[in-house]
Order: C-alpha cells, then sequence, then structure tokens
C-alpha cells in the first residue's frame, strides 16, 4: 500500500459518487452513504430531519470515507476526511449546493429537476458542510500484488 498526496486525494473525493458519513449517536458509531460535492476545502450534502442531523447536532465532529476500486485490475484508493460538520443557513449556499448536486448526479437522477434551477424539494432539506480539516488516502500501489486486493484472506 501507498499513502495518496493531498491533491491526489482531493481529485479522488471529488470524484465518487457515493462517500460514507461516520458519526457518533448516544456513544456509538453510525455509518451512512451519501450523495455529496467537493467545494474547495468542504464536503457539502443535504440531510433531512432524522438520525444522521440529529447525531451531527449531537455531535458535529465527523469522518467522510470514499474510496475507487478499479474491477479489472483490483487496484484501489481510498480517501478519510475528519472535519466539524456545520448546517448551513445562507439560502444562496443552499442554492448553490442543490444545483451542484443535481448537475453531480444529472445522469443518474432522470428528473426534470436535473440542472439546478435553485428549487429544494422535498420539504426543504438541511444542507451541511464539513470543512475539510484533515484529508488521508492510502492506494494499493503502483505494483499491485494479491496481498494488497480488497477480500484477500
Amino acid at each position: 500500500m501507498e499513502s495518496v498526496t493531498r491533491e491526489e486525494a482531493l481529485t479522488i473525493l471529488a470524484g465518487q459518487p457515493v462517500a460514507h458519513l461516520g458519526i457518533m449517536i448516544d456513544g456509538a458509531p453510525y455509518v451512512t452513504p451519501m450523495s455529496y460535492v467537493v467545494d474547495g476545502e468542504r464536503i457539502l450534502f443535504r440531510t433531512m430531519p432524522g438520525k444522521k442531523l440529529d447525531g451531527i447536532r449531537a455531535n458535529p465532529a465527523v469522518c467522510v470515507e470514499t474510496a475507487e476500486f478499479d474491477p479489472d485490475t483490483g487496484a484501489w484508493a481510498s480517501v478519510i476526511v475528519r472535519g466539524t460538520a456545520r448546517l448551513v443557513d445562507d439560502p444562496d449556499t443552499r442554492r448553490d449546493v442543490v444545483a451542484r448536486l443535481y448537475e453531480k448526479y444529472e445522469k443518474v437522477m432522470g428528473s426534470p429537476l436535473s440542472g439546478g434551477n435553485g428549487l429544494i424539494p422535498l420539504g426543504n432539506p438541511y444542507v451541511v458542510e464539513v470543512p475539510i480539516d484533515e484529508i488521508t488516502g492510502m492506494s494499493s500501489g503502483r505494483g499491485i500484488r494479491v496481498a494488497t486486493r480488497p477480500g484477500r484472506l
């Protein structure tokens, strides 16, 4: 395995469709997948009221993980971000996040709302930002061996 540079980690993070948000709820870890966008040095996502939002409000220290995997070669890279989540109240930023999410996921949404027309559908969900306080990444390396492939025994 090899470490990836900060720039490589940011590129991997920005390029993946799904990340996993890790939070603590009542002293226990909770991990959930999420759609997101990267804006410079922060991750932005939407959420509705529920377990994720309650957990962020109770303990805003979070971890975000994503990975890329090439099934043809077995090569992989994983990125972990640590930061302190906060709700975004600015309506312009919230509209921008929705537009960027629609742009990122337009091909898979199949929705007439794609294109980011400024609407915030589904009961006005919350927008959360996670500043990238720390980002690390690892890859299978250039000389991939069986021992570095996922699922090894």
